[in-house]
């Protein structure tokens, strides 16, 4: 198994995220503490989504190709994942649902019962990758998948998006998933897509990647800033219950003496 394009999982998400240094959305304060706001830690999520999936996917043989975080457009769009081998080509969405229900099931994907864009989106990925695809005049099945995490409760019932079929699975399910499948390219097909699929020219992508190494360095310098500022939160908070706490018992002994 390989990665072509030397993208690590969750770039683009680092990349955004990279980008906020210096601004409010990632305040740098003394002793290496940060404060995120919500949006920088959605993204910070996003990333270890990507991530744990990623470490899954390592669980496939060297028949199989897997593709991190693969930008298909401007604006910073990309694929989570798009993995490659024997049974298929898989776009792979990564997402986190913690501690909430998801039901997936004919066109309809509901968290805690609000009705959510995922098989929309997760049709618009592969519809992306049949066109490039087709432009070299490649047919094969590209079957979307959305790759849960975190979730109480998953209940799927055949998703479908404009008469494609869905995956919908927890992260620990989709590599016996797409193995399960039967054959349907061999190994110099599977090679040839995923060459073509790692060119960024592909898809039109012509500017040069950061390296994911620099992208790292920014992650772990804002993920490690973000736990001081959690225990900073945490001492604080017990500060003041202690206070509250004193005051109270100094109180009641003023009252009762």
């Amino acid at each position: 198994m390989s990665n072509p394009q030397g993208r690590a999982p969750g770039h683009a998400l680092m990349e955004k995220l990279a980008a906020l240094r210096g601004t409010p959305d990632v305040r740098e304060l003394p002793f290496g503490i940060v404060k995120a706001s919500p949006e920088a830690l959605g993204w910070m999520r996003g990333i270890r989504g990507e991530v744990a999936m990623a470490r899954q996917l390592e669980r496939l043989g060297a028949e199989w190709t897997v593709l991190h975080s693969v930008p298909v457009g401007g604006g910073g769009s990309d694929l989570d994942h798009l993995v490659v081998g024997p049974t298929g080509v898989y776009p792979i969405n990564t997402r986190r649902f913690i501690g909430k229900s998801v039901r997936a099931a004919g066109s309809g994907f509901l968290v805690d019962g609000r009705p959510c864009d995922d098989l929309r989106s997760s049709d618009v990925e592969a519809q992306r990758v049949d066109r490039v695809l087709g432009a070299f005049g490649i047919a094969t099945t590209v079957t979307p998948i959305i790759a849960i995490s975190g979730a109480k409760a998953l209940t799927v019932e055949e998703p479908t998006w404009n008469g494609r079929r869905i995956g919908v699975v927890s992260i620990e399910r989709v590599v016996h998933g797409i193995r399960k499948r039967p054959a349907t390219l061999v190994a110099l097909e599977v090679t040839r897509i995923a060459q073509l699929l790692g060119d960024p020219a592909a898809w039109r992508r012509t500017s040069p990647d950061p390296a994911p190494s620099d992208l790292l360095a920014h992650v772990r310098f804002i993920d490690r800033g973000v736990d001081r500022w959690n225990v900073l939160v945490r001492l604080g908070a017990i500060a003041v219950l202690g206070i509250v706490v004193g005051a109270v018992i100094v109180i009641g002994r003023a009252l009762t003496a």
